[in-house]
């Protein structure tokens, strides 16, 4: 899926007020501070008038209807490093999207990256990048093809995000592999959501649970809920176990998770 004029991202400008953004900021605060973990800070606030301005905003932009998935804060400095990666909701649903908006400083300078002539088409979806020296090798769980690039060539060639402020929306195609820049230090909260598409929500090939233990659980909540307000429901009994908290955050960076605990104080 592409995001604008076949690019990975688009900026809404100015989207949210400063109080909507001072809202999101005191529920990182809470959230993490009370539950532990970084994820799923806006599920109780799914009627709020903050999220609802996010979700019209983008639906305004994207011309169709989302459906919450779950959302993630996150503190990035020069301590942090994640390689380039596809986000994992994908391994289960057929399309998602994510909207990025920055908490803090005011401003910040091409905060994400993305590769460019990888997963940039529907006939290509790549899941996964090993990286040797200068060699890439992107593979397909699906098929098993393999395609290898130069990783020199690739981040001399990577598309930029613009200078965000707070109160914008970056909106990105989380099927493209991307990576946060680290050089300065941000607080941020992505918001993940889905599309429905003719068949459903379900990609019609998922990687196995095997791989990805988040592909199962999601299939199983599906398979109990008739509607999208049923299958946030289950979210929210899962999340109410030790079990379903640690299952439904592996895809988080929990080795991270003090790490931001100790950062979302800052805030």
């Amino acid at each position: 899926m592409a995001i604008g004029s076949n690019s990975p991202f688009v900026r809404i400008p100015g989207a949210l007020a400063a109080g909507d953004v001072e809202f999101l900021k005191s529920a990182c605060v809470r959230h993490v501070s009370t539950e532990g973990i970084p994820c799923y800070v806006l599920l109780d606030h799914l009627e709020s008038p903050v999220y609802l301005k996010i979700k019209q905003a983008i639906e305004y932009q994207l011309g169709e209807p989302l459906y919450y998935l779950n959302d993630f804060y996150m503190y990035t400095d020069g301590s942090f490093k994640t390689g380039w990666h596809m986000d994992t909701e994908l391994f289960t649903f057929a399309r998602a999207v994510n909207a990025w908006v920055l908490l803090s400083p005011d401003h910040v300078s091409g905060p994400l990256a993305f590769i460019d002539g990888i997963n940039d088409s529907d006939a290509s979806c790549f899941h996964s990048v090993q990286v040797d020296g200068d060699e890439c090798v992107f593979g397909d769980y699906h098929t098993g093809e393999t395609t290898v690039r130069s990783l020199s060539r690739l981040e001399s060639a990577q598309v930029q995000t613009p200078e965000i402020d707070r109160g914008d929306i970056l909106v990105l195609d989380p099927k493209r592999f991307h990576k946060t820049n680290t050089s300065v230090p941000k607080h941020a909260l992505v918001l993940k959501f889905i599309f429905k598409g003719p068949r459903g929500f379900s990609a019609a090939k998922q990687v196995d649970p095997a791989l990805w233990p988040e592909v199962g659980l999601f299939n199983e909540l599906l398979r109990d809920a008739d509607t999208w307000d049923n299958f946030i429901a289950g979210l929210r009994r899962m999340l109410r176990t030790e079990q379903g908290r640690k299952s439904l955050s592996a895809g988080f960076y929990p080795e991270k998770f003090d790490f931001y605990r100790q950062n979302v104080t800052s805030l």
